[in-house]
């Protein structure tokens, strides 16, 4: 019982030494972040990055993100049959990301799928972008009555001036899978009739220099358009719908 008081005493003198010193480095690192000011100078400038670096280092980036610098978009349009004519028509032209766009402007708590055709549509430009002109080409074939997985191998069999490697093929096909599930998810919910096929187009503008922001901006830069040929619609199941559609109606409202 007599070592009782002396085992509280050490507890406390450990844990006023450890807030001590968490109290030290947070203010070591604050400093360190802060701009320079008289406490800075003070302590000393070389002290503070003896001290953090090169365990600690900071990146201004973590608290100034980097703007965008390229404008994307995903299009989507389908082939639907008239059930009652059997008569097929061409839909036109839907934008995704331009309605996602709509879903996030002044929203600080957008849904988690208001990216998710911005996403899809950078990392098929990024795909295709690194393609060479053959492989761009076997691309914007049509695959609706033709399996799609066999473009894959088409792609690797291209030759020719700097054809793509067989990981950027393997990026492309992951994400024409995933812009065909988007465009046909966005058709079921937009059109009436039988979707028989579905299909999608790209295109990137690079935002113009900070120094010509008087002059230009992303409406005045030049299109980078890439063509994707039809695919077969993904065969979707009634609940499957019903989990895309919230985001489908929140994009009709958005237009």
């Amino acid at each position: 019982m007599a070592d009782e008081p002396a085992q509280g005493t050490r507890s406390r003198v450990v844990a006023w030494i450890l807030v001590l010193v968490v109290a030290v480095h947070t203010f070591l690192i604050a400093l360190w972040a802060a701009p320079t000011n008289e406490i800075t100078k003070a302590v000393g400038q070389d002290t503070v990055r003896s001290y953090v670096m090169p365990w600690f280092q900071q990146n201004w980036r973590i608290f100034a993100p980097t703007p965008r610098r390229v404008a994307v978009e995903l299009d989507v349009r389908a082939y639907v049959i008239d059930p009652s004519t059997g008569e097929g028509r061409v839909t036109e032209w839907l934008s995704l990301v331009d309605a996602e766009d709509e879903l996030i402007r002044h929203n600080p708590f957008p849904p988690r799928t208001a990216l998710a055709a911005r996403r899809t549509a950078n990392h098929l430009n990024n795909a295709v972008g690194d393609m060479n002109e053959a492989q761009r080409e076997r691309v914007a074939w049509n695959y609706f009555e033709t399996p799609v997985t066999e473009l894959r191998q088409t792609l690797l069999n291209v030759e020719g001036d700097s054809p793509a490697s067989r990981s950027v093929i393997n990026s492309y096909m992951r994400y024409d899978a995933v812009a065909t599930a988007l465009a046909s998810y966005a058709a079921h919910i937009h059109w009436d009739g039988e979707i028989a096929r579905v299909q999608y187009r790209t295109t990137k503008r690079y935002v113009p220099a900070f120094a010509d922001r008087a002059e230009r901006d992303i409406h005045d830069a030049r299109r980078i358009s890439y063509d994707y040929g039809w695919r077969a619609a993904v065969p979707l199941t009634e609940q499957q719908v019903a989990l895309f559609e919230p985001y489908a109606r929140l994009l009709e409202e958005a237009k």
